[in-house]
């Protein structure tokens, strides 16, 4: 529910494999079901693929490394059209029922068939999940991005371009639930805090899923 009305429907599926102790390779296909601009279609069809590798060299710490193949259609994925790297360290550490996950990262995207190259994107995420039962872990998080760098056109930066430092902070909510250990279902909320990143009107996601592990 951004300040456009906007509303999608994803269909994803996943898979993860471990090639050798402690190193893991993943990747999750995405295919755009439906996209609703305030009562208009929109674009439908497939997302760039994303390519993840992690590598957990201490108990409570994980370095890793995604890339985007821009395989998506372009009226999904408009001008996140080229070769995207997101690489960076995680932290995770239980303290009683809450597992605390923490991660800091640098997205890079390069230019595209449309020339266009977006700043670097330095992120912070925080996230702790309540294990409260079996069936229901509520979970809260905070992610602050800040951009470094100019949007490009073609490798020059329009005049008087002021992209750099952008900031801005989305703090969420959610519950995930274990109807058993193959089926779930998770609920969240995600707000938009931040007028240069956001808009003047603070947008909210809202964003369900239901999933099967196999």
């Amino acid at each position: 529910m951004p300040a456009e009305k906007v509303s999608t429907g994803d269909l994803l599926a996943g898979v993860r494999y471990s090639v050798i102790q402690n190193l893991e390779v993943a990747t999750v296909f995405d295919y755009r079901l439906f996209t609703d601009y305030d009562g208009f279609d929109g674009p439908d069809g497939i997302d760039n693929l994303p390519i993840m590798l992690r590598y957990q060299f201490m108990p409570i710490l994980n370095a890793f490394v995604d890339v985007s193949i821009p395989i998506g259609d372009e009226e999904v994925v408009g001008w996140n059209d080229g070769l995207g790297i997101y690489l960076g360290v995680q932290f995770s550490q239980g303290f009683g029922m809450v597992n605390f996950g923490s991660e800091l990262g640098l997205q890079i995207r390069t230019e595209g068939d449309d020339k266009i190259s977006p700043p670097y994107n330095l992120h912070i995420g925080l996230e702790g999940d309540f294990a409260v039962s079996q069936m229901f872990t509520p979970y809260v998080g905070l992610d602050l991005d800040m951009w470094l760098g100019e949007f490009t056109h073609d490798g020059d930066a329009a005049p008087g371009a002021d992209d750099s430092g952008t900031f801005g902070i989305a703090p969420y909510l959610g519950v995930n639930i274990a109807i058993n250990p193959m089926f779930y279902v998770d609920l969240s909320a995600r707000f938009g805090i931040g007028e240069d990143m956001y808009g003047e009107d603070t947008p909210i996601w809202l964003t369900g899923k239901f999933g099967i592990n196999f």
